[in-house]
């Protein structure tokens, strides 16, 4: 089985013996088992190590600050004339790292050794651990065409839907930026915690277009979008659009401990 994981159950699969107190702990073991046994091929989404690795309280001064970083390169063509290319990527100033962030680092680097795969969803100029980038998921040619052509139109889909990164977005550009980063600086102080839910569905929503681009056979977690309203990408509505649509699942724990 393909399976990724959510943020709220990867780390307790990764090192169950860290939550003796869990009272699912030997579901978690046995999943965590399956994996070692290649009965399950585990992914996770980057957002794991880059929007949710930034606390809450600093997420509108951070992505208020970040930059993409645009290269111009020229090129003298056969015919004497000149081309410019322009590329636009992360810049490696905002770049998010583990040094403030030793219990992730610890689990990061566990669940690399156990074989989770780690996707991300190219955003242009999006965030970037670039000791996360070197060990990523990387698929090439058809592959990587099929998979960028799903997960692109998924999210644009979620996005229609009010769900993923539109919530943030919004936040943004109610404060007559044209980019919408930059309008999370004008935010007031009271929009601080609503910004920080925002970047949390914005992961979530990157994290099921990855699932479904992957092929995954279910995204497991223990996320049941209660407080977040019909506008959260797993609200009831929202995962009832997505199965019919795109056969995607959710799948708790305990539910995937009786599977395997």
């Amino acid at each position: 089985m393909k399976i990724i994981f959510d943020s709220n159950v990867w780390q307790i699969v990764t090192i169950p013996n860290d939550y003796p107190s869990e009272t699912s702990l030997s579901d978690f073991e046995k999943i965590n088992q399956a994996i070692i046994d290649k009965k399950i091929e585990p992914y996770l989404s980057e957002t794991v190590f880059t929007i949710e690795a930034i606390r809450k309280v600093e997420r509108q001064d951070f992505f208020s600050s970040t930059k993409a970083k645009v290269s111009v390169e020229e090129k003298v063509e056969k015919d004497n004339s000149v081309s410019l290319g322009f590329t636009v990527g992360p810049n490696e100033d905002d770049a998010i790292n583990f040094e403030e962030r030793p219990i992730l680092k610890r689990y990061f680097d566990e669940a690399v050794k156990l074989g989770f795969n780690i996707a991300r969803l190219p955003w242009i100029g999006g965030l970037v651990n670039p000791e996360v980038d070197a060990v990523r998921f990387k698929q090439e040619g058809e592959n990587l065409s099929k998979y960028l052509d799903t997960v692109f139109e998924v999210a644009r889909k979620i996005e229609e839907k009010g769900a993923g990164i539109t919530q943030i977005k919004e936040i943004g550009s109610q404060y007559g930026e044209k980019v919408w980063l930059k309008g999370l600086k004008k935010a007031p102080e009271s929009d601080r915690e609503k910004i920080a839910k925002a970047a949390a569905e914005w992961a979530d929503g990157d994290s099921v277009a990855i699932s479904i681009a992957l092929g995954c056979d279910y995204f497991c977690t223990r996320d049941q979008a209660k407080g977040a309203g019909n506008k959260s990408v797993l609200s009831q509505k929202n995962l009832e659009w997505l199965n019919a649509a795109y056969g995607f699942q959710t799948i708790t724990p305990e539910g995937l401990a009786k599977l395997i």
